[in-house]
């Protein structure tokens, strides 16, 4: 089986510069379930992931999982992406005003076109200059792939593993990295440096263990995860496992990026049995 399947964009001229070699510890990245079920998922867009947005704390790039039906404000772009099996859709969408535009880019996958609950989706601040697909070793009517966006040389994936102990992460892990190690068509990926962050729906430490299984990748990945629960049964859920190309094997661990909840950055109650986590750069 076919793990990744790059999908092909048109480019849209950016409007700034930005360095193609920015570190992974430039972006405030963060994670959110929304638990897209409840008929109240527009307010949940509208209201708490617009706060997770916003301000000099707002996240750069925010994964969503269970992200449900986008806002109806988000308008699609008319940007081509070729579907690789799983469709990745572009939209914008405007934090701000008609006056005072402040847009952003949501790259979102209709996972669950029954339901319609259990979707993956990417804010970003930039435009993506590439999307990738990868799946686990699972079968893809019960595994959610990763979905990717790559910025210059950085890649950020959101992940929504399996309710059932997480028992299809080690094989997302593995396949994402191998994907950027092992691509002969393909040998500038190995530059890249990339996160994957999300709901691993198991603790990290039993992660950490499962991993060691596949040295290659223990070896050159770090987790990087808060000291509190992120979730409402007291457990820590919610993550992100790094790899940074920039440094020697076995040295990931020097990336000095921390883990902690958002709830300062709500200003009203949270609508899902997840806590937002963000992951910025230690100072």
């Amino acid at each position: 089986m076919q793990w990744v399947k790059q999908l092909n964009v048109v480019f849209c001229t950016m409007l700034f510069s930005f360095s193609s070699y920015a570190n992974l510890s430039d972006f405030k990245v963060a994670t959110w379930n929304l638990q897209g079920s409840s008929a109240v998922n527009e307010s949940k867009w509208n209201i708490n992931v617009r706060q997770l947005l916003s301000g000099e704390q707002g996240a750069d790039i925010l994964m969503v999982q269970e992200a449900g039906s986008l806002p109806s404000s988000a308008v699609r772009t008319s940007r081509v992406i070729q579907h690789g099996g799983t469709p990745i859709e572009e939209y914008t969408w405007n934090l701000g005003t008609r006056s005072r535009p402040n847009m952003v880019y949501i790259y979102y996958s209709r996972l669950d076109v029954g339901a319609n609950r259990v979707n993956l989706a990417i804010v970003s601040r930039r435009q993506a200059d590439e999307a990738f697909i990868v799946h686990s070793d699972s079968s893809v009517l019960q595994s959610r792939p990763a979905v990717g966006i790559r910025i210059g040389t950085d890649v950020f994936f959101t992940v929504h593993a399996l309710a059932t102990g997480g028992s299809d992460a080690v094989s997302l892990i593995r396949n994402i990295f191998t994907t950027f190690t092992s691509s002969p068509s393909s040998p500038e990926r190995r530059g890249y440096s990339w996160m994957v962050v999300g709901d691993f729906n198991r603790a990290p430490v039993n992660l950490e263990a499962a991993l060691r299984q596949e040295p290659a990748v223990s070896e050159n990945t770090i987790i990087i995860a808060p000291t509190e629960p992120t979730h409402q049964s007291g457990n820590i859920l919610d993550y992100a496992i790094l790899h940074d190309a920039h440094l020697p094997r076995r040295e990931q661990v020097r990336e000095r990026i921390g883990a902690s909840l958002m709830l300062n950055q709500l200003r009203s109650q949270i609508t899902s049995d997840h806590f937002p986590v963000s992951f910025v750069h230690d100072r």
